[in-house]
């Protein structure tokens, strides 16, 4: 393990992040990081790593207030990161950038700049990020055109299902496996409708408009029909994007499908991560290939736009297995296609276990861009995690014309969030102020029944 020494403990846990790009878990770290940084004319930045000393050098730009701590800060994990890569001699895709959003520092460098051109140079320059990981963020950047809004007056809803038929072993999601008759679906479930009215009421009597429906999980197709039709009437906003996840493909069948269809649903996700069967099993996956196919041929009997989740890097697979995958799916035509890379998260099984693919999983994530890109098939949202195999990063592409509306805002954080169930997590946007406040419902499902008329009345406080 290693010592961090840094004289501004404001920053110390950024600086932290950095160090974890290159020592995941401290193995291989010096034994002592000391680092240092004066301020002035000339801002100059001290590091110690060991026996070996940098120093490194800018004129600062801005003086004072909130743009001179935000230069402060990635100047210091800007100079971290060139003093690891050089003690290292490795160099990571997306540099100095420890955020899951890197979108939005693109976004602002725009404002900066006035150019995307100019956005993506300054990833190279600034923030050390390789070649085609900023230009991929310029991509997107122009695949997000005329969608990306930044609004106070506009909100998606999100509505949690926190139930799975089965917990995959690198999930770490607020979910629970139902239990026959100790099972808390039914009660959940109209606490659930009573959040999601009253929410919809809150935002309609403050004059907001809903941009787009999700309902996310855990597996809303977990849920019975009937169940299932009754979240998704109550969470209709008209003419609003309507996403509902269908990801485990045991899950899906034609009377939910046709209730999504009866419901306004226009998006669903229907995802098999894999078309390995050997993989799908070592993963805890209760499905199989042959059940995603079925799943999917039935979701297309309803006019839904259709995306796929895949993850590069699972335990035991190769380049040449993940290809196979892409191959396949591409050649099922879903207008979407999320390319994840494996995390390893707090809270997975995976997360403790001895094993990693991250040798192959850069070729995966390359190979996935070039053969989508030569489909016809447009990045349009991407966004990082903490401990991804190889530093990289989970892209969403699309067909031109069918992106996400929901994946868009929500990743890019430019509208509200209106959020309802166990673990879902509103935010109010602040764009004038460039400060977002957050509200988090609590994450176990019985918490969340016992403290429902509390936490409800805090809640719509909060959106009001």
């Amino acid at each position: 393990m290693y010592e961090l020494r840094a004289d501004n403990p404001k920053i110390a846990a950024e600086l932290d992040d950095v160090i974890k790009l290159f020592f995941s878990d401290g193995d291989g770290a010096p034994e002592t990081i000391i680092q240092t940084c004066t301020c002035g004319t000339i801002m100059r930045v001290n590091i110690s790593l060991d026996a070996r000393n940098y120093v490194f050098e800018k004129i600062a730009e801005n003086r004072e207030g909130e743009a001179c701590n935000r230069e402060y800060k990635r100047f210091n994990k800007r100079c971290l990161y060139d003093a690891l890569s050089d003690y290292t001699g490795v160099k990571l895709p997306w540099g100095s950038l420890t955020g899951v959003r890197p979108t939005k520092l693109a976004y602002e460098l725009v404002k900066e700049g006035g150019h995307i051109s100019e956005a993506v140079r300054k990833l190279q320059e600034v923030y050390r990020v390789e070649k085609n990981k900023a230009e991929l963020i310029g991509e997107i950047l122009r695949a997000q055109r005329g969608i990306y809004t930044e609004s106070e007056e506009l909100y998606n809803l999100y509505v949690h299902i926190p139930f799975c038929v089965s917990r995959c072993k690198y999930c770490s999601f607020v979910t629970e496996v139902p239990k026959g008759k100790n099972s808390m679906v039914e009660p959940y479930v109209e606490a659930l409708l009573e959040e999601i009215k009253q929410t919809k009421a809150a935002l309609k009597s403050s004059g907001k408009k809903v941009l787009s429906v999700y309902i996310g999980g855990g597996t809303p197709t977990a849920l019975d029909a009937a169940q299932l039709r009754r979240v998704l009437e109550a969470a209709n906003c008209g003419d609003a994007e309507y996403t509902c996840e269908a990801g485990r493909p045991d899950t899906v069948d034609d009377e939910k499908l046709r209730s999504m269809a009866d419901c306004g649903v226009t998006r669903v996700c229907v995802n098999p991560q894999t078309l390995c069967d050997e993989t799908l099993k070592r993963v805890g996956r209760s499905h199989d290939s042959a059940a995603f196919y079925e799943a999917f041929r039935a979701a297309r009997k309803y006019p839904f736009i259709i995306n796929t989740d895949l993850i590069a890097g699972l335990e035991g697979e190769t380049a040449g297995i993940f290809e196979n995958t892409i191959d396949k799916i591409a050649g099922l035509a879903p207008e979407n296609i999320t390319v994840h890379t494996l995390s390893r998260k707090n809270g997975a099984e995976l997360r403790f276990r001895k094993y990693d693919n991250g040798t192959e999983v850069e070729s995966m994530v390359s190979m996935a861009r070039e053969k989508l890109e030569a489909l016809g098939y447009i990045p349009y949202y991407v966004y990082r995690q903490k401990r991804m195999l190889g530093n990289l990063e989970n892209t969403g592409y699309c067909k031109p014309g069918t992106q996400c509306v929901n994946n868009i805002t929500t990743m890019e954080e430019c509208v509200g969030v209106a959020a309802c169930g166990a673990g879902a997590i509103g935010k109010r946007i602040f764009a004038s102020e460039n400060r977002i406040e957050r509200f988090a419902n609590v994450r176990d499902v019985r918490l969340y029944l016992e403290q429902f008329d509390d936490r409800l009345d805090k809640k719509l406080k909060f959106l009001l």
